[in-house]
C-alpha cells in the first residue's frame, strides 16, 4: 500500500491523471506468472487487489516477499533497462494496473517535470524496499555507534534479562503442562512492558538521537527481539503481513476474538503478553467505540433508517455488534467498501449466517480511485461514513481528496468519523522497528487541518479517544 501512496503523493494531479488515462487493468488468474526471471518486462504494474509472490530461480519453493494492494512491480526493469530478476506469480486471483514502459518512456521525454517527479518517486520506493531487506545485515556490520552506545547498553540490558526470563519461562511450562505459570506469565508481560517504554525512550520520534542511530538501534533490537515475539500468533503474522500490510482483516479478527495462540510453550504466552500492549488494546476498543457512534446515528434519525457505510471495513466487527442489539435490523442499512475481496467474503459469509443480506451492500474498491474520481460508486445519502484504520497509510493530500468524496456523499447533517494513531502511542517505536509497520500519526491538530482543507471546510465537531488514547476518531457534521 505505501508503494502506490509514495508514488502518487510525488506526483502532481495531472501526472496522477495521466497515469490512469493511459494505464489499464489486467485481471490475472491465481497461479498465473506476471513476470517471469530473466525476461524484459514491458510494464510497470500496480496490485490493485489481490496478491502475488516473489521468487527466484535458485530458490524457487522460496517466497522472497508477498506484494498486495498498493504495492509496485517492474520499477526495477523500469530503471535499469534490463530484465526481470525475479519471478512474479499471482498467489490469488489479483488485478494488476498496467502502465507500459513505452509510454511512459515517451511522456518522460515530452514532459521533463513529470520525469523529474516519476524517477524521484521511484527512488523513494527503492529506498524504503532496501532499508526493509538489509535490516537484519546492517544490525551486524555496524560497530560504531557514536552517540548511540549508552542508549544500546541500556536496551542490551533489557533485551538480556528479557531472554533469560523467556528460557527460564520455557523451562518452568516443561515441567508444568506445556503452559507458563501464572506468575512467570505476569513477568513477561511486566518485561515486554518496560521494554517498550525503554525503546520509546531511547529510539522513540522524542529521542535526542539522529534519525540514522535510532534506525541503527532498531535494527540490533529487531534481530534480538524479533526470534521470540514471532512465537505469538498476533505478532508473527503483523510482521509477516500475508495481506500485504499488518492490520489486515484476519490479523483484526485474530485480534478481537482474543484467544491467545502461538509456537511452543512460549507462543501463548507471548501472544497474551503483546495482547496486553496499549497499541493492541486500542484496536480491541475501537471496535465498542465505532459501535456506540453507529447507534447514536441511529438515534439521531429518530426511528428513520439509518445509512452507515464502513471504509476499508476489515471484519467488520462493530456493525454486526450492532445489528446484534436490534429488534428491527431494517432500521439500518450498511455499505461496507474494501479493495480485499478475501475481506468482504469473510463479512459475507457472516451476513448469510446471520439473515442481514438485505441489510448490507459490498463494493470491492480501490479508495483511492474512488477518491480521485477513476471510479463511481452510487450511495444513498449517507449518514454516517466512517473508517477504524485507513488514512493511517494515507499522506494528507489523500486524505483531504477521501474527506471529499465522503462530504458529497453525506446527507446534511450527516457526519464523517475518521480514526488515525495518534503520535502519544508509546508502542509506535515497537511497530517502527521491530514489526516495520510504519503508520502516519497524527495530532488532534493535524486532523482539524485535515478537515479545514477538506471540503467540510471548518475543524472537526468531535474528537474522540478509545480508553487507552492510542487511538484518535475525528468526526465532523456536513453542514
Amino acid at each position: 500500500m505505501h508503494d502506490a501512496l509514495r508514488l502518487l503523493s510525488s506526483l502532481t494531479d495531472g501526472d496522477a491523471a495521466w497515469i490512469f488515462d493511459v494505464a489499464s487493468e489486467r485481471p490475472v488468474s491465481a497461479g498465473s506468472v506476471v513476470v517471469a526471471e530473466g525476461a524484459n518486462p514491458h510494464a510497470l504494474w500496480l496490485v490493485l487487489s489481490g496478491q502475488v509472490a516473489v521468487t527466484v530461480g535458485a530458490a524457487p519453493e522460496r517466497t522472497i516477499a508477498r506484494l498486495g494492494p498498493g504495492e509496485l512491480i517492474g520499477e526495477m526493469a523500469l530503471l535499469e533497462g534490463t530484465a526481470a530478476s525475479a519471478t512474479v506469480t499471482a498467489v490469488e486471483d489479483t488485478r494488476l494496473l498496467e502502465l507500459a514502459h513505452s509510454a511512459l518512456l515517451q511522456h518522460s521525454a515530452l514532459d521533463p517535470g513529470f520525469a523529474a517527479r516519476l524517477y524521484r518517486a521511484l527512488a523513494l520506493v527503492l529506498s524504503q524496499r532496501l532499508r526493509r531487506t538489509t535490516r537484519l545485515e546492517a544490525a551486524t556490520t555496524t560497530d560504531d555507534l557514536g552517540a548511540g552506545a549508552d542508549a544500546w547498553r541500556a536496551l542490551e540490558t533489557q533485551l538480556t534479562a528479557f531472554k533469560t526470563l523467556m528460557v527460564n519461562a520455557d523451562k518452568l511450562a516443561s515441567k508444568h503442562g506445556d503452559v507458563v505459570p501464572d506468575d512467570v506469565q505476569a513477568q513477561i508481560t511486566d518485561g515486554m512492558a518496560t521494554f517498550a517504554t525503554l525503546l520509546a525512550e531511547h529510539i522513540g520520534d522524542r529521542s535526542s538521537l539522529d534519525p540514522h542511530t535510532r534506525a541503527v538501534l532498531g535494527q540490533r533490537v529487531q534481530r534480538e527481539l524479533l526470534p521470540f515475539l514471532l512465537l505469538s500468533e498476533v505478532a508473527d503474522r503483523m510482521y509477516r503481513k500475508p495481506r500485504g500490510y499488518a492490520g489486515d482483516f484476519m490479523t483484526i479478527e485474530i485480534m478481537y476474538r482474543n484467544q491467545p495462540g502461538g509456537t511452543g510453550r512460549l507462543g501463548p504466552a507471548l501472544d497474551r503478553a503483546f495482547r496486553t500492549r496499549p497499541a493492541n488494546r486500542a484496536v480491541m476498543n475501537r471496535r465498542g467505540l465505532l459501535a456506540e457512534e453507529i447507534a447514536n446515528a441511529m438515534t439521531e434519525r429518530q426511528g428513520e433508517r439509518t445509512h452507515v457505510t464502513s471504509l476499508a471495513s476489515g471484519p467488520a466487527a462493530e456493525l454486526f455488534d450492532v445489528f446484534g442489539t436490534l429488534q428491527d435490523p431494517t432500521t439500518l442499512k450498511a455499505t461496507c467498501v474494501d479493495i480485499d475481496l478475501q475481506a468482504l467474503a469473510f463479512v459475507g459469509e457472516r451476513v448469510e449466517q446471520r439473515g442481514l443480506r438485505r441489510q448490507f451492500d459490498l463494493h470491492n474498491e480501490n479508495l483511492v480511485y474512488l477518491a480521485m474520481g477513476r471510479r463511481k460508486l452510487d450511495l444513498q445519502p449517507q449518514d454516517l461514513i466512517y473508517s477504524i484504520g485507513l488514512i493511517d497509510y494515507f499522506a494528507d493530500k489523500f486524505v483531504v481528496m477521501l474527506l471529499d468524496w465522503i462530504h458529497d456523499r453525506l446527507r446534511p447533517g450527516g457526519r464523517v468519523i475518521l480514526g488515525n494513531f495518534h503520535p502519544d502511542n508509546v508502542d509506535k517505536a515497537l511497530m517502527d522497528h521491530v514489526f516495520e509497520w510504519q503508520l502516519i500519526h497524527r495530532s488532534e491538530a493535524d486532523m482539524n487541518a485535515l478537515m479545514r482543507a477538506s471540503k467540510f471546510g471548518r475543524d472537526c465537531t468531535s474528537i474522540r479517544f478509545e480508553d487507552e488514547r492510542v487511538n484518535l476518531f475525528a468526526g465532523c457534521v456536513k453542514g
